[in-house]
């Protein structure tokens, strides 16, 4: 039998907040179940040098080591499998993710060192791999769900199919990192968490790559599951603020109202917000979020331009996301607006009408340059059509925010990278006090949270001399656009 001690990675990646590794807990979690002996590697809290990384994985030497990665962390991926195959020559490098899954086959063709690609969920796959891994047979071609090298040419099999009953899934095991090394965005002071209630988004939204996990198909936890991991939560680490991170929690109402009914029996003060598609929220729902202890809400807006979001296959209306926003400012819930500037189809008039859009109603307006990740039907556009800038993929990355000498990823038929960087600082510029002061308080410069979690950020790029130059930009946007 083999090492059952398998070894997760999760690569460094560029964004300054910490999040949790969720998906590499979930895996953890599913085959320490089945029998083995999960240990995570979160690169981004744990802080191994390349020397004392070497030495760790050597000790354990692990017959198999899986790497879970983002597209911005594909390069970094590489360079840890280089680092780790020389210690571990016999051992077999397992890789997935949203990257791995769009492009399964062209990354074992960029790298001889990495022997499988797992494509989609993870759990049964990786856990069919590994007990194939520990047998005498080796038929590889068996197993849905993955690509590998037989007789010199790359074999992808046939797809996985989801995970129907989420239920049945073990909680994440949150035991194997170290939790309170993670800062999930929060709107008070205090550790939040991130939760997961469902899998799968059924909307077709062209910019987004979550579908090339979880597929299209809505498959939701019980209302008594979700409640029956805050209470574990709550019992075995004292967490009260939670963060729904996935697509759709408002998809079914029945299940959204029945969850709220079961967070405020229980009589606990739990705070947790969530994201949201304006379509499927009602004030009703929202009500009854906000007595079971919601304080914030996030929802898609993307464009106040209705043909850019119909180009986008959103399927929302101006209507909606007015009616949504003056809901949650009556009933008392904090509400988020995720905007993009440089889809297809959008101009400068298409940023003006999402300002107009917004700028009464907007409270915390939080501002993306569209980026086509692999797997995304804009990705596939841009592409086929000449669009892309960028090839190093540390560099698809969706603000400049994350990094110095930022440049779009794209370019479309109506915006060069210029205009495109230029539309973002202009809608920054209506609504950057608005943002601080949603969440740190009219006065928001006085607050010590602001001066911690933005001002004096330890893991920002640049620091204080780059959030300089970023104000400048804003009013020299604004002045452009004003002149154009």
């Amino acid at each position: 039998m083999m090492n059952r001690t398998v070894l997760l990675v999760y690569p460094k990646y560029t964004y300054p907040r910490k999040n949790p590794p969720l998906g590499v807990a979930c895996l953890a979690a599913y085959v320490r179940r089945e029998g083995y002996n999960p240990v995570i590697i979160d690169l981004n809290v744990d802080n191994y040098s390349d020397n004392d990384l070497s030495e760790f994985v050597r000790q354990y030497n692990s017959l198999v080591v899986g790497i879970s990665f983002m597209t911005n962390q594909y390069g970094e991926c590489l360079r840890l499998v280089r680092l780790i195959k020389p210690f571990l020559k016999s051992a077999y490098i397992v890789v997935g993710g949203p990257h791995v899954s769009a492009l399964p086959k062209e990354i074992l063709e960029e790298c001889p060192a990495i022997d499988f690609s797992v494509i989609g969920e993870g759990e049964i796959t990786f856990t069919e791999l590994l007990k194939m891994l520990e047998s005498d047979e080796k038929h590889f071609h068996r197993i849905n769900g993955i690509a590998f090298r037989y007789n010199g040419a790359i074999v992808q099999t046939n797809p996985r199919g989801l995970i129907e009953d989420v239920d049945s899934l073990p909680f994440p095991a949150l035991d194997l990192i170290k939790i309170e090394k993670y800062s999930v965005f929060s709107i008070e002071e205090g550790n939040t968490f991130a939760l997961l209630s469902s899998r799968g988004c059924p909307s077709q939204c062209t910019f987004c790559d979550s579908h090339t996990i979880f597929g299209r198909q809505f498959r939701a936890r019980s209302a008594q599951n979700i409640f029956s991991e805050i209470e574990f939560l709550h019992q075995k680490y004292g967490m009260t603020k939670f963060d729904f991170v996935d697509d759709m929690i408002t998809l079914k109402k029945d299940r959204i109202l029945e969850l709220c009914q079961l967070i405020k029996k229980s009589g606990i003060s739990f705070k947790w917000m969530a994201n949201a598609r304006v379509n499927t929220l009602s004030e009703e729902m929202l009500r009854a979020m906000k007595e079971s202890g919601c304080m914030r809400i996030d929802v898609g807006v993307e464009s106040g331009d209705p043909n850019v979001r119909k180009i986008a296959k959103k399927g929302t209306t101006n209507e909606q996301i007015i009616n949504v926003h003056k809901w949650a400012k009556a009933i008392g819930v904090q509400i988020g607006a995720f905007v993009m500037v440089g889809n297809l189809g959008e101009t400068m008039e298409s940023v003006k009408m999402t300002a107009d859009l917004l700028k009464d109603i907007g409270e915390d307006v939080m501002i993306a340059i569209a980026c086509p990740f692999p797997g995304t039907e804009v990705y596939r556009i841009a592409k086929e059509k000449g669009y892309l800038r960028v090839t190093d993929w540390s560099r698809y990355v969706a603000s400049p925010t994350y990094l110095t000498d930022y440049e779009p990823v794209m370019v479309t038929d109506k915006m060069d990278q210029k205009e495109i960087l230029n539309a973002y600082y202009y809608l920054h510029s209506f609504f950057v006090k608005k943002k601080f002061q949603a969440r740190y308080g009219k006065y928001f410069f006085t607050n010590p949270r602001f001066m911690k979690e933005w001002l004096f950020k330890s893991t920002d790029q640049g620091g204080l001399l780059r959030k300089f130059s970023m104000f400048i930009r804003l009013v020299k946007a604004r002045i452009i656009t004003f002149i154009i």
